[in-house]
């Protein structure tokens, strides 16, 4: 490999995760958000069952509407840790470092060829996996 390949290579990568990091830190940060919301409808249902539990009545209604907000904002965590893990692999693939059995672009379906060295890559790769490229 030639200086201009291995440089080209190094942007690449360069590239590659500093747009992974700040995508992750997105979700990441969104993650957070939700983990604060999630602890303040905690309290609120706390706070709402004791007052309850006090004066003797039923907070089962009052608080349904509470647990299925805080199962919805789950649900996001887990949608959000499933967007982070994707990019992790994306970028696995992208610098050649996807492990063993996980997907390659020939098994991704539509692909694009790079027109430098005319390697086959995932249509939603932005670099050839081989030599680094930008793909169109």
């Amino acid at each position: 490999m030639g200086l201009k390949d291995s440089l080209t290579k190094s942007i690449t990568t360069i590239n590659v995760k500093t747009n992974n990091f700040m995508e992750q830190s997105k979700y990441k940060t969104y993650i957070s958000t939700l983990e604060d919301e999630i602890q303040k409808l905690k309290l609120q249902a706390g706070t709402i069952a004791y007052d309850r539990w006090k004066r003797g009545e039923d907070a089962k209604a009052e608080l349904e509407g509470i647990f299925q907000a805080i199962s919805g904002k789950y649900d996001e965590i887990r949608i959000q840790e499933e967007k982070i893990q994707k990019l992790y692999e994306e970028e696995q693939q992208i610098l050649g470092t996807a492990p063993s059995g996980s997907v390659t672009p020939e098994s991704a379906g539509n692909a694009v060829f790079c027109s430098q060295c005319g390697t086959r890559n995932a249509e939603n790769y932005r670099f050839c996996i081989k030599c680094g490229s930008p793909l169109q």
